[in-house]
């Protein structure tokens, strides 16, 4: 009887078990996902714009299997719904629903990178109390951070950065007893006075990122600083007018501290040397004036990175500052930045000391003299160095560090002849010699020196020659700049194509410079103005297919255009050639049209500097286009008024464009030089002509 009972309360626990998981199903050998939560996610769905179909997945039973939905392995529950936007995938728009509440299990949302312009952040996510991790960040949301984010009293991680949100009170935070890692960068703190003493009592918090806050920092934290498992702290870019509050020091474990963009008093105290756990220290861009370094900085034996650019910290002989770099931090330093500071003088004999430094950023200060022979022995591991706007020789015979990748020397003295020690470089990425004071030709040897070269800027210097003298195959190259030299000739053949690389080496025994090869996989902007280029425009320019600015202004180019563009060039300069005929039809389904003479565009907004009226004889018809004066007619869309935040900083002009030339509008309606505009955004992370193209399509 005994066993008989046994028996029916194991089928009874059996039965339970089944109307448990009555909710979800078994079918083909593997769980799929409740309906009721099922039903919510389609609701959630629903509400959503998707206009490039990325939830289209999000059909059938199973949504366990659906794009961005993760279930639990043995109850089926959903725990995690990541919808951020990888990549060019395209932004989710529309509406959050409440219907994500049925979710009741969800511990993790993303909806990261995503576009709900205009929207507050829904007051409900307050109530999904299983929440562990939260990013709502780039999403474009507005109004004020709900308060009852404060119920998730689980959250491990929450990200709100890069929106326009402004918070009133902190309070609410300090219920957030779970919480590790708060990213607020942009939110607006004003009004929220209290947030850090809020976030000091939060005992697991381990990463702080404050960046753009407009942010109020206390002197004090009350009587016990709590910041025990304190590992990053980012209070930068908020305007600290004050001098460098003590409890910071007190913050022991403390590796990453960034305080650039501020107005900090008294910036580097002696205090320093309690912050023994450092790693990273930035104190760029405080403007601090005649502050010298105190001898604890060398104290920092985990230091790699140092940040003290755009200071005036130090007067007199840098050799003075030896005893701070000869210590441990000799040892630990890797990377030190250190540009326009008004430092003067030879290069301090204690730079060749960091043996272990990679990163060397010295530039836009008053340095001499010359660099030393044997710098490459001296500081093998260096990989980046950057002496620009400086009055330092190089000698013909230096022997650089042989795994350097980055190298700018704008303005220092590199010429007269032509630098034989580049061939050393065999995995240099970027080269910038700008007003190096070269008076030389281009070797043939230059052009397949480095197969990893990405960037080369040799502008503003006397080269002659061609362009190239023989076959080059520079698969990585994306920007070249050979523009104000003495270059002459005909322009060479680009490709795209590797195939016709081996084609191409037979070519160069025929005297025609116009047959010579170029292969340039990835090039995307290409600057040859003022040289003494004759001859016409190759049709071989088209096949560069992610070419986007094109400049070969100011040279004896003649013929016609070619009519061959393809859809990835965004800006062209042909002004100042003797060219002629008609503007190519396919320009117009590429580039608009820019009049730098009256400022303003010809066809639409689009801000592009193409044929000035030097062009001889240019037809203003194009076959199957409207003529421009009657696109001009019609009155520009005013642009939307938008508040931009400064740093207060100084700003230094361009020195490699005058401020009339390649102007072009931004959001906002403020100016930008051309070629630093769409540096600006390759640095934010976007595709500037993505983003410019989007725009212009509408």
């Amino acid at each position: 009887m005994g066993v008989m009972k046994k028996h029916f309360q194991l089928a009874l626990l059996f039965c339970l078990l089944c109307l448990e998981l009555a909710g979800f199903c078994y079918c083909g050998g593997g769980f799929i996902c409740r309906e009721v939560e099922r039903k919510a996610l389609v609701d959630f769905k629903n509400g959503l714009k998707d206009p490039n179909g990325r939830l289209s997945s999000w059909i059938g039973l199973d949504c366990c299997s659906w794009t961005g939905v993760h279930c639990h392995n043995y109850t089926g529950h959903v725990i995690r719904l990541d919808l951020r936007r990888y990549g060019g995938n395209g932004s989710l728009e529309g509406e959050i629903r409440p219907s994500l509440l049925v979710l009741n299990h969800l511990r993790y949302l993303d909806l990261s990178f995503n576009s709900f312009e205009n929207t507050r952040i829904p007051t409900f996510l307050g109530s999904l109390a299983s929440l562990q991790y939260l990013d709502l960040s780039l999403n474009d949301f507005i109004g004020r951070v709900p308060h009852q984010l404060g119920n998730l009293f689980r959250l491990q991680y929450l990200d709100l950065s890069y929106n326009s949100l402004n918070m009133v009170g902190s309070h609410w935070l300090t219920n957030l007893s779970s919480l590790q890692c708060l990213n607020l960068t942009g939110v607006n703190l004003s009004e929220a006075k209290n947030v850090l003493k809020s976030l000091n009592t939060l005992p697991l918090i381990s990463e702080i990122n404050l960046y753009d806050c407009e942010l109020h920092i206390p002197l004090s934290l009350g009587v016990e600083i709590n910041f025990t498992n304190l590992r990053f702290l980012d209070l930068s870019y908020n305007g600290i007018n004050s001098t460098m509050p003590q409890w910071l020091f007190k913050l022991s474990g403390l590796e990453y501290l960034h305080l650039h963009d501020n107005n900090f008093q008294d910036l580097i105290p002696s205090d320093i040397g309690k912050l023994t756990s450092l790693r990273v220290l930035d104190l760029s861009y405080n403007g601090v004036l005649s502050v010298e370094l105190p001898t604890t900085l060398g104290k920092l034996c985990n230091l790699s990175k140092l940040y003290l650019s755009e200071n005036k910290y130090f007067s007199g002989d840098l050799n003075r500052l030896g005893e701070i770099f000869s210590g441990c931090l000799k040892n630990s330093l890797e990377q030190l930045y250190w540009s326009n500071a008004s430092l003067s003088g030879p290069l301090p004999s204690w730079l060749w000391n960091l043996k272990s430094l990679k990163a060397l950023d010295l530039s836009s200060n008053n340095f001499n003299g010359t660099i030393p022979k044997y710098l490459g022995q001296l500081l093998p591991e260096l990989d980046t160095l950057v002496l620009s706007y400086n009055n330092i020789a190089v000698r013909l015979d230096w022997v650089p560090p042989p795994k350097l990748k980055y190298l700018n020397m704008n303005y220092c003295k590199v010429g007269p002849k032509f630098p034989s020690w580049l061939q050393n470089l065999k995995i240099l990425s970027s080269l910038e010699m700008s007003n190096a004071s070269i008076v030389d030709a281009l070797p043939l040897w230059f052009w397949n020196f480095s197969l990893d070269i990405g960037r080369i800027d040799l502008s503003h210097n006397e080269i002659k020659g061609k362009i190239p003298a023989g076959s080059s195959k520079l698969t990585n190259l994306e920007i070249l700049d050979l523009s104000h030299n003495y270059l002459e000739g005909q322009l060479p053949h680009f490709s795209s194509n590797l195939a016709y690389s081996d084609q191409a080496q037979g070519l160069f025994s025929r005297s025609s410079f116009s047959n010579t090869s170029f292969i340039l996989l990835s090039l995307s902007e290409l600057y040859i103005s003022s040289n003494k280029i004759t001859g016409s425009i190759p049709s071989s320019l088209c096949e560069l297919n992610y070419l986007q600015v094109l400049d070969l202004s100011k040279n004896m180019i003649e013929g016609v255009v070619p009519d061959c563009w393809n859809h990835s060039l965004i800006i062209m300069d042909l002004s100042y050639n003797n060219l002629h005929g008609i503007i190519p039809a396919s320009i117009f389904s590429t580039i608009l049209l820019w009049d730098p003479v009256n400022g303003e565009g010809c066809r639409g907004a689009r801000d592009v500097v193409f044929l000035e009226d030097q062009m001889a004889d240019l037809d203003e018809r194009v076959e199957g286009v409207e003529p421009v004066e009657e696109i001009e007619e019609a009155s520009p869309t005013p642009p939307v008024e938008t508040q931009v935040r400064r740093s207060t900083r100084d700003r230094h002009p361009s020195s490699r464009y005058s401020t009339n030339e390649y102007v072009m509008l931004v959001d906002g309606g403020e100016q930008k030089h051309m070629r630093e505009a769409i540096q600006h955004e390759k640095k934010r992370g976007v595709v500037w002509s993505h983003a410019r193209g989007d725009e212009f399509l509408v």
